[in-house]
């Protein structure tokens, strides 16, 4: 669910005859619910509204209509996220999917904006799936002093790539691509890599995702430098009770978070919480809230 920024600056900051760089704010995509709870380790299970945000080949999985809204929010920089989603797989051979989410700033630092997305997915046979979303941001500055002229944080439309494989029943296998086009912003990285996840028996999933970013952090002389973004996660369901925890680890900017998540499930309707802590560094909190309707 949630992903936004940490309020920092991008630019250099003067100090006592020296310059210490800030480090770039986190990514900025639709966090879901199950999602945040996991830390990083949604990804090749991911199905529904799940799907739509972390691997549009998942959205084959299952003959689904869901409709979802989210409201996060984030104390420690007193910003609120609200979204909302639909996701069908039930009416077409073609799996589809759109969303939208508003990001409320703190009026001061960091950023506000928008997001909209649209996903497609065909499944091939039982075994694979492809899915591709189109995906459209506009995120601008807050606080910001009347002499910088410098334009949106980050704007523009964009792609996503996703391939799914179940081999075996229970194991899903995700090779993922996002933000192929580099505008320029590290709120909107291109980031590739892969995930995996295992079911057990329908009630107990394990998973772990892996991926780079290859558009943030540069060295000295400008050359790209690849960081990683890893974690994992467990998913127990419990008479209709999904229980979540997890972790996700940021080697470009140091950042490590624990996650959890609770929430009730029924044939109608979802009802989720999650969230997550970072453990090294800034005290960040994120708290993030879903409910899901389900037509099919």
């Amino acid at each position: 669910m949630l992903a936004g920024a940490v309020s920092c600056a991008l630019c250099a900051v003067p100090t006592a005859g020296a310059q210490t760089t800030v480090d770039p704010p986190v990514a900025e995509s639709y966090e879901t619910t199950r999602g945040l709870a996991m830390g990083l380790g949604a990804r090749a299970s991911a199905a529904s509204t799940s799907a739509l945000q972390y691997n549009a080949a998942g959205l084959t999985l299952g003959r689904l209509y869901h409709v979802e809204t989210v409201l996060g929010y984030e104390p420690g920089t007193s910003r609120a996220t609200f979204g909302a989603s639909v996701i069908d797989s039930f009416s077409a051979p073609v799996a589809m999917g759109f969303s939208y989410r508003y990001v409320l700033g703190n009026g001061h630092d960091g950023h506000a904006g928008m997001e909209g997305r649209l996903a497609l997915a065909v499944p091939i046979g039982d075994v694979l799936s492809i899915g591709v979303t189109g995906r459209y941001v506009t995120f601008t500055r807050e606080g910001q002093r009347p002499e910088d002229t410098r334009g949106p944080f980050a704007e523009g439309a964009n792609i996503d790539g996703a391939i799914r494989v179940t081999p075996v029943a229970g194991l899903h296998i995700a090779a993922l691509g996002y933000n192929l086009v580099d505008v320029g912003s590290p709120l909107v990285p291109r980031l590739v890599g892969g995930s995996l996840s295992y079911t057990i028996d329908s009630v107990v999933t394990l998973a772990v995702d892996g991926l780079a970013d290859l558009s943030t952090f540069h060295e000295a002389d400008g050359a790209m430098r690849p960081e990683a973004l890893l974690g994992g996660a467990v998913e127990i369901f419990v008479q209709g009770v999904p229980i979540r925890a997890g972790y996700s680890f940021d080697s470009g900017r140091d950042l490590h978070y624990v996650t959890a998540g609770l929430g009730y499930v029924n044939e109608q309707l979802g009802v989720d919480l999650s969230w997550r802590q970072q453990v090294v560094g800034d005290d960040d909190t994120w708290l993030l809230a879903s409910f899901r309707y389900f037509v099919h």
